[in-house]
């Protein structure tokens, strides 16, 4: 009899087990996506189709989870599948333009066109979804979620999800005010909303009234305390405050990823709030926990793109450049070209100039990360530096010249600077290698040096390096003084300063123009070459070519 009791209350506790499952709403699942539990929102909706497998809308928020996640490919394969357990519904048809949009084709249209001739007219949900979709597109476009979400409040204005999705799409074309209204409105309309309100403190955030943002997140968690996203956008608030305030700025980014590990734990650390996290982690600078992330998430998920692109992030800032470029590549050959965003080819480029021998093909990749976002111009400075600085001097001058060719460029003069002395150096390697050396290298060094004279005319490196350049542009068998304004004009600049000689460099270069100057006007100016020669001797009492100079001048007439 005992043996019976066990088997019955065993049975009995599946039975209530199963059902406690299969209770599970589409209500629950939607609850978990707003709250950003990717998984258990997966975990319901698959249970759900397996129980109501013509139930289409079931497999269209399955399908939105996958698109959500970059998981295009199955998201669309989720979505046939809707059309196909139910071809009168017109949701998935809608998740099917979604995704044409995600991956940048041609026929989003018809699939909302198809939709929509399948909609009761008193239905607003195809039209509200079809806003949505424009608007969260990789490239929103506001204007047509506006227009689709009108026409679903001229249906429904009392439905508080078209005001929501309206304060997203008002957004995406800055038009906060508009944007403010609509998500105040559907508030107004559901206090369980918390996405609105979310929203408002977003808005907060993206005008830097930060301590305004901060307030907002901690009503709603004072509504929900396990609403993951107000966690999320605490983090990301204390990050931008932080950045906005230095002195703070180490407190404020533990305080951030505290709200972070908060947010993670109420996700249930699944790969989707990984991935979240990860991308922090890339704001807040922390490369090593992010390695650490990512290899986490690799070992979750050895699919997934997107953990490729953080291994390759981190890689990079952790220097360790073939693992970087690696990483990087396989995540550019498992994404749709579509989905790879300048910062991949900037990380990617950068990676490769590390690494002798694939310094040509790493300024290729960093001149798409700029075709794409002329805002990456700002980094091809520091690039070029670093080229230049190991002596790779066509390459540094490649580099330089993409910035200062770039109309965004805010460093014009120092990378002209510098540009100028990779063709100098260009030119002077191939004399050292006696190589025919290039002359247009000479006329490109000389143009780059006449920019900076231009733009910061009290730059002495400029006058002394184009005095250089003039030397060997200048008839060698007949010197026509070529170098003469550029190397007076340096001694002028740089002389200015109080003890300018006594740093060593300068000293060097100062004596270098007395010496040049010298030489020059020995057949020329007598009076003049003893004085440059004596000044060079004021310096460096023991040289030896100002004082043989001085010994041929002393018997001299010529003056």
């Amino acid at each position: 009899m005992e043996m019976i009791n066990k088997i019955v209350n065993t049975t009995f506790g599946l039975v209530l087990l199963g059902s406690s499952v299969f209770a599970q709403s589409l209500a629950d699942a939607k609850k978990a996506i707003d709250a950003e539990q990717f998984q258990k929102g997966k975990t319901i909706l698959k249970g759900l189709i397996q129980s109501q497998p013509t139930n289409a809308e079931n497999f269209f928020y399955l399908g939105n989870i996958y698109l959500e996640t970059d998981y295009a490919d199955s998201a669309k394969l989720t979505f046939n599948k809707g059309v196909s357990a139910n071809p009168s519904s017109p949701l998935n048809h809608v998740g099917l333009g979604s995704v044409d949009l995600a991956m940048n084709m041609p026929n989003a249209k018809a699939h909302f066109d198809k939709a929509l001739s399948l909609t009761p007219k008193k239905d607003n949900k195809t039209l509200l979804y079809i806003g949505k979709a424009y608007n969260e597109a990789p490239k929103p476009n506001g204007a047509a979620a506006v227009a689709a979400l009108d026409k679903a409040k001229a249906i429904n204005a009392k439905d508080a999800e078209v005001y929501l999705a309206l304060g997203d799409a008002y957004r995406a074309q800055q038009k906060n005010s508009e944007a403010f209204s609509s998500y105040r409105t559907a508030f107004e309309m559901n206090k369980n909303l918390l996405r609105a309100k979310i929203e408002l403190g977003v808005l907060n955030k993206l005008s830097k009234a930060y301590p305004e943002s901060v307030a907002e997140f901690n009503s709603v968690v004072s509504l929900d305390p396990n609403y993951g996203p107000a966690y999320r956008e605490l983090a990301e608030t204390y990050y931008y405050w932080g950045n906005a305030e230095s002195s703070k700025y180490d407190e404020r980014i533990n305080q951030a990823l505290k709200y972070y590990e908060k947010y993670m734990d109420l996700t249930d650390r699944s790969l989707d709030s990984r991935e979240r996290h990860a991308t922090f982690l890339i704001l807040a600078k922390k490369y090593e926990e992010l390695e650490k992330e990512a290899q986490a998430m690799a070992q979750m998920d050895k699919t997934n793109p997107r953990i490729f692109r953080y291994l390759g992030y981190s890689a990079y800032e952790n220097q360790n450049y073939p693992a970087s470029v690696q990483a990087l590549k396989d995540f550019m050959a498992k994404v749709q070209p579509a989905r790879i965003i300048p910062q991949d080819y900037l990380y990617l480029g950068r990676a490769q100039i590390k690494i002798p021998g694939s310094e040509a093909e790493g300024i290729i990749n960093l001149k798409k990360a700029i075709e794409l976002d002329s805002t990456n111009v700002e980094v091809m400075g520091d690039i070029g530096k670093a080229l230049f600085s190991a002596k790779k001097y066509e390459d540094a001058a490649e580099t330089f010249n993409i910035a200062v060719n770039n109309p965004a460029s805010k460093t014009k003069a120092y990378d002209s600077f510098y540009l100028g002395m990779s063709h100098y150096f260009t030119y002077a390697g191939q004399v050292t290698a006696k190589q025919t050396p290039d002359p247009t290298l000479l006329v490109k060094a000389d143009t780059a040096f006449s920019y900076v004279i231009q733009i910061a005319p009290n730059n002495p490196g400029a006058y002394l390096y184009r005095a250089r350049v003039k030397k060997l542009v200048d008839n060698q068998e007949n010197m026509k003084g070529l170098m003469v304004p550029d190397y007076e004009k340096y001694l002028e600049v740089v002389l200015a300063k109080p003890d300018a000689t006594s740093e060593p460099r300068t000293k060097s270069a100062v004596i270098e123009a007395y010496k040049n100057l010298g030489a020059f006007y020995q057949t020329s100016d007598v009076s003049k070459a003893k004085d440059y020669f004596n000044k060079v001797i004021q310096l460096e009492p023991s040289d030896a070519y100002a004082q043989s100079a001085l010994k041929a001048l002393a018997g001299s007439k010529n003056k």
